[in-house]
């Protein structure tokens, strides 16, 4: 078992996702994204599929051919080799999830 405050210890960088692990385990992952306002991850192909939560900000999220734009407490899930990205709007953290 293992427990934590989400939002302990974040650090909103300017050039890119900061990344923590929170759960590694044989078949999915489960990771905190945080950006600082006007960051971004941009537009790349990834091999898994993902789940994205938003618990803090908004950001513009790509998936696909698509951009789609998430606020707190909305969620966004993105099929296996299609394209994703992230660009923060505002301090922005998510909760990833992929397989």
């Amino acid at each position: 078992m293992s427990n934590g405050d989400i939002f302990e210890n974040l650090q909103f960088r300017k050039e890119g996702p900061n990344k923590t692990a929170l759960v590694e385990r044989n078949g999915y992952s489960v990771m905190r994204l945080s950006l600082g306002k006007g960051a971004q991850a941009p537009p790349h192909m990834a091999a898994h599929s993902a789940f994205f939560f938003v618990l803090k900000g908004r950001a513009i999220i790509t998936s696909g051919d698509d951009e789609v734009e998430l606020g707190e407490n909305q969620y966004i899930t993105i099929e296996a080799n299609q394209m994703r990205g992230i660009q923060a709007l505002e301090d922005l953290v998510i909760l990833a999830v992929k397989d």
